[in-house]
């Protein structure tokens, strides 16, 4: 049984993360945990004179409590239907973040954590150096919702790479392949090349190691898409902004093209215009195999 670690700050966007979550949850046979991190300025080191008495610090935490417990309320009561029902945990730590997300993917059985994306809001966690952090830190998949995304089920799947580590994106389609499988999605491997890149890339190799993935994967729904542009970045944006999709699949590498997607304008995209979810694998450095 798969566990999605679901983050909330319970404002409007957030909530309908978790209805994202919850649905996706139920599609792929998942329970969902919903999370929130009570910032107590007392115990962050930027808070600097600001100390806040112990009993404020009960009165958020109480406030938390009080707002899972609606949240997860809220989300058995939209649930109308007969089918089996995901199992919803709540859970709350004062600390930042990213942090208390570690603390939580070290201690608990977590398969993916699922985050909302959105532009900056006053009083708000979830800004965009947040994404980034997480995206840096986190072991397991990360599952960006841009307050855009609707609540339907995935069609088309875009698998996006630059192909430079082939078997490193066969293991990670492989996690993939359930995952469409419980929507009867189809999944495109989109090959992003650029005229830097396009002397090493070799078109009927490319095509064999697709053909490599949908023997080895055992899935038929596997098709192979090429872009060719002058950059990275205007590679994925005519993907992003010219396919039917319904999920964009990365894999975040060092020195990879979606880290310094990341550090531009991809990030500001996701909080601001994307409707459609992004899933991003963290591959392991290659120092981390070898200990």
């Amino acid at each position: 049984m798969k566990n999605l670690l679901v983050l909330t700050d319970f404002s409007t966007h957030a909530k309908h993360t978790a209805e994202y979550a919850y649905a996706m949850a139920k599609k792929i046979d998942a329970n969902i945990i919903l999370c929130n991190a009570i910032i107590v300025p007392a115990e962050m080191p930027q808070a600097g004179l600001v100390v806040w008495p112990m009993d404020d610090a009960a009165i958020l935490e109480e406030g938390s409590v009080s707002e899972l417990e609606k949240l997860k309320d809220h989300l058995k009561k939209t649930d109308q239907s007969h089918d089996k029902k995901p199992q919803i945990g709540v859970v709350h730590q004062s600390g930042y973040l990213q942090d208390v997300v570690e603390s939580l993917v070290a201690d608990q059985l977590i398969d993916f954590v699922v985050m909302g994306t959105h532009e900056d809001e006053f009083g708000s966690i979830f800004l965009l150096n947040h994404t980034r952090n997480m995206i840096d830190s986190l072991s397991v998949p990360l599952l960006l919702v841009p307050s855009k995304t609707k609540i339907s089920p995935f069609k088309n799947i875009y698998f996006a790479s630059d192909f430079s580590d082939p078997h490193g994106d066969s293991a990670f389609l492989k996690t993939l392949v359930p995952i469409a499988g419980a929507y009867k999605a189809e999944i495109f491997i989109a090959h992003i090349s650029t005229p830097q890149t396009i002397a090493s890339d070799i078109s009927e190799k490319t095509k064999a190691m697709v053909f490599e993935f949908n023997s080895d994967l055992g899935y038929p729904g596997i098709h192979y898409v090429r872009m060719n542009e002058e950059s990275e970045l205007a590679g994925l944006n005519k993907l992003m902004d010219k396919s039917k999709m319904d999920l964009l699949v990365m894999v975040h590498r060092e020195k990879s093209f979606l880290s310094r997607l990341l550090n531009g304008s991809l990030t500001q995209r996701l909080a601001k215009d994307l409707d459609f979810p992004m899933l991003i694998f963290k591959a392991i450095p290659e120092a981390e195999h070898i200990a």
